[in-house]
C-alpha cells in the first residue's frame, strides 16, 4: 500500500462564508486527495462536534485555527510516514485518537477533512474513481433520485414558512437528464410565478426560494402548479418531499407550526400527525423527514406504523447517521428512510457501516448535503457507490448545490450502463 507523504490542512469558507476545513493527503508524492468538509445549520443534538476557535474577532468565533492546530500538532505526527491497508484502518488510527463518544475532542469536522481526503487519495492510487472504491464488489451502478429543495422555510429562510424544506422528486422518468430537466422547468417556473406576483426571489441556505407564505399547507398547492404549468403530472412523474425538521419546532412540548385549522400556533403531538396525515391523503407527498422531535420516539412510531407503508418517514436528527440509532430505530419501528450525513458521524467509515446496516435491513438511504455546503462533490460519489437510491443536495442552482448533480452526471459518462433508478428509488 502507498505511504502518507505529505498533509496540510488549511481554512477556506463554505457555502453560508463560514470557516471549514479543506484537507490535502499525498501518497507517495504523486497521489493527492483534496477534500472541504461541510456543516449544518439545523443540528441533531446527538451529532458528533465540531469544533470552532470561539474567539469572536476571527469568524464571530467560527474560525477552525483550532482544528488545524490539531491536525498538526496531534493527528500528523501519528500518520505521516505510514502506511494503512484500507480506509477503514486509517480511520481507526483517528477514531482512536480521538476517543470519544461524539468527536468532541478532537472533532468530527477535524476528522471528517482527514478520512475523506485520505478516501480520495486511496482511490487515485489504486487508479479507480472515488464511487468504484466504496464497495470492491459492486460493478452495477444505479443514478440516483434527487431530492431537490425549491422552497425554503423554517431555520434556512427567515420569515416563511415554519416547515424547513419543500422538495421535488422526479421519480416517472426513463434517464437522470430527464429528471434533472424536469427539477430545473419546475424550479423556472416557480420564479416566474413569484416574479410575476411580486414575491420575492431571494433563496434560502439550499438555493430554495424562500417561501412566500407563513402557512404551511400553500406551498403544496403551489409547486403542484408549477409541476403542471412545465407539463408534468404531480403525483406520477413528480413527487413532493418535506422536511419539516419538528426539532426546531418544539416548545414546551408542542409544536410551533401554523395550521390553518388551529387558532394556535402551538399545537400537539396528536394535532401535528393528524395534519401529516390530512397532507399525505391531499397532495401527492411521497417523504417526511424529521416529523416529530429527535427525542420524541413515541409519535416517530405512531407516525411510522400510520403512513409508513405509504411514504417514507426519514430520520435524520433522529438517528445522525449512527449505527446504534439506526438500530434501536428498526426494533422500534420508527421510520423506513435513514438520511446519511458524514459529517453526523465523523468519518468515513462509520458512514459506510451506517449505510451497509440500513440496507440490510432494508431501508432506504438518502445520501445528504449540509446547508452550508462547499464545492466538494464526495456525496455524489458516496451515493452510487454504495447504491444508495437517493441524493438530497438542495435546489438545481448555487454552485454547491448543482456541483452534486453535475458529478452524477459525470459518472453517467464514465460509466455508460447506468440507468436512473426512478420509481424503483422508493422501497416501502
Amino acid at each position: 500500500m502507498p505511504k502518507i507523504t505529505n498533509l496540510n490542512s488549511i481554512q477556506v469558507l463554505d457555502s453560508r462564508g463560514t470557516p471549514t476545513i479543506r484537507t490535502f493527503i499525498t501518497l507517495d508524492n504523486k497521489f493527492t486527495g483534496i477534500a472541504t468538509v461541510p456543516s449544518g445549520a439545523s443540528t441533531g443534538k446527538y451529532e458528533a462536534v465540531e469544533i470552532r476557535d470561539n474567539i469572536p474577532e476571527k469568524f464571530l468565533g467560527k474560525s477552525v485555527n483550532k482544528c488545524l492546530e490539531i491536525i498538526e500538532t496531534k493527528i500528523k505526527p501519528e500518520i505521516m510516514d505510514s502506511q494503512f491497508n484500507s480506509l477503514e484502518e486509517f480511520d481507526r488510527i483517528l477514531i482512536d485518537l480521538d476517543n470519544t463518544n461524539d468527536k468532541s475532542y478532537l472533532g468530527a469536522n477535524t476528522l471528517l477533512s482527514l478520512s475523506m481526503s485520505f478516501s480520495k487519495s486511496i482511490a487515485l492510487s489504486q487508479n479507480l474513481e472515488l464511487f468504484e472504491s466504496f464497495d470492491s464488489n459492486t460493478t452495477i451502478y444505479k443514478s440516483p433520485v434527487p431530492l431537490m429543495n425549491i422552497l425554503n422555510g423554517g431555520k434556512h429562510a427567515s420569515l416563511s414558512s415554519d416547515f424547513q424544506e419543500y422538495m421535488i422528486i422526479p421519480i416517472g422518468f426513463e434517464s437522470y437528464d430527464d429528471a434533472i430537466n424536469c427539477c430545473v422547468k419546475i424550479y423556472w417556473g416557480l420564479k416566474a410565478f413569484l416574479d410575476s406576483k411580486g414575491k420575492s426571489t431571494s433563496v434560502g441556505d439550499e438555493g430554495g426560494f424562500v417561501s412566500p407564505y407563513s402557512d404551511n399547507e400553500e406551498p403544496l398547492k403551489l409547486i403542484i402548479k408549477c409541476i403542471e404549468n412545465a407539463g408534468y403530472k404531480p403525483g406520477e412523474e413528480v413527487m413532493i418531499g418535506l422536511d419539516v425538521a419538528a426539532s426546531e419546532l418544539l416548545n414546551k412540548n408542542k409544536y410551533k407550526i401554523n395550521i390553518s385549522k388551529s387558532k394556535s400556533d402551538l399545537i400537539t403531538q396528536d394535532n401535528l400527525l393528524d395534519f401529516y396525515i390530512y397532507l399525505v391523503d391531499n397532495y401527492p407527498i411521497i417523504s417526511i423527514e424529521d416529523p416529530f422531535d429527535q427525542d420524541d420516539w413515541e409519535y416517530w412510531n405512531k407516525i411510522n406504523t400510520k403512513i409508513g407503508n405509504k411514504i417514507q418517514i426519514v430520520g435524520d436528527d433522529l438517528l445522525v447517521t449512527s449505527l446504534n440509532k439506526i438500530e434501536r430505530s428498526i426494533k422500534e419501528k420508527s421510520c423506513n428512510t435513514v438520511l446519511i450525513k458524514p459529517n453526523q458521524i465523523g468519518t468515513i467509515t462509520e458512514t459506510l457501516k451506517a449505510i451497509d446496516f440500513a440496507h440490510d435491513n432494508n431501508l432506504n438511504t438518502i445520501i445528504s448535503h449540509r446547508s452550508g455546503d462547499t464545492e466538494d462533490s464526495f456525496i455524489s460519489d458516496l451515493v452510487v457507490g454504495t447504491r444508495s437510491n437517493q441524493i438530497k443536495s438542495g435546489a438545481p442552482a448555487r454552485s454547491e448545490r448543482t456541483s452534486k448533480y453535475n458529478r452524477i452526471s459525470e459518472i453517467k459518462m464514465l460509466k455508460k450502463n447506468i440507468n436512473y433508478i426512478g420509481r424503483n428509488s422508493m422501497i416501502l
